[in-house]
């Protein structure tokens, strides 16, 4: 099915790969006797995203297209400076914890998390840029827009991975906001893999996105003023989407900064990747 011509076969192949893999329970393999629910939670993420990271890898080398999917050692690491434009979501994050406590965080919790994250952004990168938009783009290339569908259809089906979270999240308004900011980031940093030649960067810093706000929900992390954290009130479902609609306007930029980049590209520049 992954060979099949048709790139929209290959993605909804992935999903269905990914969906599998994400299910498998785990969780019920780890005792908590010896690991806390937070640990358990993220050795289960670390095993799942390096089997579906391992399954990208294996797609992208079976595409023989190294220098298309950003893991060629013939090409440089080029523009490294469009790499850095995500790292205002660093600080985004960053300030979320910024008044929190953070001498009571465990350094292995603190690892785990990384760790995980990490193989979050790996796993996805290999997936949905590194094989998926690789596969698009060798389909629609010869198309005047083609290098535009090859970038967006990826980033689609990258957001549409994301509402596998209903499985664990009834708070569907948040999960549709994760998936369409998914898309927002999922073009850029297609766009960016293009422009750069390198996929290992943007995995690194799609990795990082992750840690950063997810580093609030490390245990035992508290505000500095009164050494509690507040309990979270239920939200109302017009909250819901308010609360979920203000993270897009984040993530909008990079939709429209890979937009213009898109727009300046040299396609005989990603034609000569083609089975370089």
């Amino acid at each position: 099915m992954f060979k099949n011509k048709n790139p929209f076969v290959s993605g909804i192949a992935m999903l269905v790969l990914i969906s599998i893999i994400m299910l498998l329970p785990l969780d019920k393999v780890i005792t908590e006797q010896y690991f806390t629910s937070f640990q358990i939670e993220y050795i289960v993420l670390s095993t799942k995203m390096f089997l579906i990271f391992l399954s990208g890898l294996l797609l992208v080398k079976k595409l023989e297209e190294q220098a298309l999917s950003g893991i060629s050692t013939k090409y440089k690491w080029a523009f490294k400076y469009l790499n850095l434009i995500p790292i205002y979501l660093f600080i985004l994050g960053i300030s979320t914890f910024i008044n929190k406590d953070l001498s009571s965080i465990n350094s292995y919790n603190l690892s785990l998390l990384l760790i995980a994250c990490l193989f979050v952004g790996f796993a996805e990168e290999f997936v949905f840029r590194g094989y998926l938009q690789s596969v698009f783009i060798k389909k629609f290339i010869e198309r005047k827009d083609g290098i535009l569908i090859g970038v967006m259809f990826p980033a689609v089906f990258f957001g549409a991975s994301h509402l596998l979270n209903l499985t664990v999240n009834d708070n569907i308004p948040q999960v549709i906001g994760q998936s369409i900011y998914a898309v927002c980031i999922g073009f850029f940093f297609g766009v960016i893999l293009l422009k750069t030649n390198k996929l290992i960067p943007i995995a690194i810093t799609h990795g990082l996105i992750n840690f950063f706000f997810l580093f609030g929900s490390l245990p035992n992390l508290t505000d500095n003023k009164n050494g509690y954290s507040e309990p979270t009130a239920e939200l109302t479902l017009t909250e819901q989407i308010l609360s979920s609609a203000t993270p897009i306007l984040f993530f909008l930029p990079l939709l429209i900064i890979g937009y213009i980049i898109l727009n300046k590209m040299n396609k005989n520049e990603i034609l000569n990747k083609i089975n370089h």
